[in-house]
């Protein structure tokens, strides 16, 4: 057992994204994002306010032209906003209701800033992305992609993409006097999920059985208590790491170090409840389960663990 525990942090040192699978034979591409010519506008300030999916409360902050535009945690909202400069004088930001204010203008366009993930076969390595505001009138904001530069890992030479504005495109009718906003996940990322938990459920239900079929056989428990338990077990974890954690831990090495300990802890007492064993036998099983599983993902995905370890 103090094996498998000197174990867990060296596993972690290498793993290659938050879950404990990460997408097959993929890598991170980095994204920046700049509106490049906010100068042209000095009656305006332009902000992205950023909307949390667990509050309801929007955090603005001042953009300007060479900072990459960042909102946080992947599922958080992100507005472009507007307005002008005299509006803001001497008003607390918090005391300014961004999404529903007349004088606060959303832009003709949603713009993703969040990193992606490419298949090694492709050896794209980061993406940018430049915009361009074309008018702000007191009813549109609107903005659009002129260009687009993307690096490659393999040598190959960068590669400029110029987008024309088209006319009248993107004019968005601004969500005002309390529309209901909705937003949808990533489907990337829910796909990205879904596999990671059907991946982690076969795993450790597999462990289960051979465990409790050779090694505590005399426990004489039943196949489908076996396969309950191995289902709530990951559905009672997997959902925490992937979507509330990063929300609040935003360091890569604490984040895989509290959800890891907070899976083996949560899957410990199911476990020990279910299966009604020794609270000492459920930890170990949640021990070799979950470094196991942790450890088949960095095999799957070794290629980006090389990465990052080469790049120490």
């Amino acid at each position: 057992m103090k094996n498998l525990l000197f174990l867990i942090p060296f596993l972690l040192l290498f793993q290659a994204s938050y879950g404990d699978v990460v997408p097959i034979n993929s890598h991170p591409v980095k994204r920046c994002v700049k509106i490049i010519n906010i100068e042209d506008f000095p009656d305006f300030s332009i902000l992205a306010c950023i909307q949390s999916p667990m509050k309801k409360d929007i955090t603005a902050s001042f953009i300007n032209s060479n900072d990459c535009i960042e909102k946080g945690y992947k599922f958080n909202a992100l507005y472009i906003m507007a307005t002008r400069r005299s509006y803001l004088e001497g008003k607390l930001a918090n005391s300014t209701d961004w999404l529903n204010d007349r004088n606060v203008i959303e832009s003709s366009i949603s713009i993703n800033t969040s990193d992606t993930n490419a298949s090694n076969d492709d050896p794209i390595s980061s993406i940018e992305e430049y915009y361009e505001i074309v008018e702000i009138t007191n009813t549109n904001f609107v903005i659009y992609k002129c260009r687009e530069l993307i690096r490659y890992n393999d040598g190959s030479p960068i590669k400029l993409k110029n987008y024309p504005y088209v006319q009248n495109q993107g004019k968005r009718k601004n969500i005002k006097n309390n529309e209901k906003i909705s937003e949808i996940y990533p489907s990337t990322e829910i796909v990205n999920f879904l596999l990671a938990l059907l991946f982690t459920i076969f795993i450790e239900t597999l462990i289960l059985f051979l465990l409790f079929k050779t090694k505590y056989k005399k426990l004489n428990i039943n196949n489908k208590l076996l396969l309950f338990t191995g289902f709530i077990t990951s559905f009672s974890t997997l959902p925490y790491v992937w979507f509330i954690f990063p929300a609040f831990i935003h360091s890569r090495f604490p984040y895989i170090l509290f959800s890891e300990c907070f899976a083996i802890a949560m899957e410990s007492f199911i476990i020990y409840k279910l299966l009604k064993i020794e609270f000492k036998k459920a930890i170990l099983v949640s021990i070799i389960a979950n470094v196991i599983s942790f450890g088949i993902g960095l095999l799957i995905n070794w290629d980006s663990v090389y990465n990052i370890f080469t790049s120490l």
